[in-house]
């Protein structure tokens, strides 16, 4: 499934655009300006399936730093820091990975 199919092109574009230098990546600010936090649940867990590299149902370290690029092709990778700093602040449990409702 495509970002598209569930988010506005134009909005993800600008967003992608916003935090294109590294180390501006901010997950509240970007999510809002891609619509998704007036997106129904159902959206939502779209948007995990397609960020959930592996189909393993959680975001890990390792597929959070590509996030972007789930969002556009060629979407920049996040740095350590930012990829670090989004893990720690949606990682509810502390389980090093990340659950369609922000917990295992």
């Amino acid at each position: 499934m495509a970002m598209n199919s569930i988010l506005n092109g134009d909005d993800i574009k600008k967003a992608m655009n916003a935090f294109s230098a590294p180390d501006t990546f901010d997950f509240k600010k970007f999510f809002e300006m891609v619509g998704l936090k007036s997106k129904s649940n159902d959206d939502v867990k779209k948007v995990f399936t397609v960020l959930d590299a592996d189909n393993s149902g959680f975001i890990e370290e390792e597929e959070l730093k590509f996030v972007l690029k789930g969002f556009a092709k060629d979407g920049r990778d996040l740095t350590d820091n930012e990829t670090k700093a989004f893990l720690k602040a949606a990682d509810k449990d502390g389980d090093g990975k990340i659950g369609v409702d922000g917990k295992q």
